[in-house]
């Protein structure tokens, strides 16, 4: 017999999608604050489709992480500081070259970092389809 929630508690599976949604959302911030565009916090709301309080929430995290963003005032838009290298993401590649025999496993690390984005979005969608599927349950 499957054991039932109280009516105000999620499930573990909710709570998981709950989570890999907001990772999502996440990592596609610090992918639109690390590139060219002018992203305000009603900008990345509206790309992000969530609320304003969620993207500082949101900004709010990445701080906690150690990712050092800032509000250019000048440009009125969201950045990651001029130079900053994300240092669990630098580290391998480092100590890859050092050893020029494994540029094979270099090149692979940047193609997983650069297919970031798409898994992001791949995700995004699998979420949204189940959520779909959920909610056609539940009706």
């Amino acid at each position: 017999m499957a054991k039932k929630n109280p009516p105000n508690e999620r499930s573990d599976a909710d709570r998981r999608v709950r989570q890999c949604d907001r990772l999502a959302r996440l990592m596609q911030l610090l992918h639109l604050i690390s590139g060219r565009g002018r992203w305000d916090a009603a900008a990345l709301a509206e790309e992000l489709e969530c609320s304003t309080r969620t993207i500082h929430r949101l900004l709010q995290t990445l701080s906690m992480a150690g990712v050092p963003w800032f509000f250019d005032e000048k440009i009125r838009a969201y950045r990651i500081r001029p130079g900053y290298k994300f240092p669990m993401l630098d580290t391998p590649t480092r100590t890859i070259k050092e050893k020029p025999e494994q540029t094979e496993l270099i090149d692979l690390t940047n193609k997983l970092l650069q297919e970031g984005e798409a898994f992001a979005n791949t995700l995004q969608k699998f979420l949204a389809a189940l959520k779909e599927s959920t909610d056609r349950k539940s009706d």
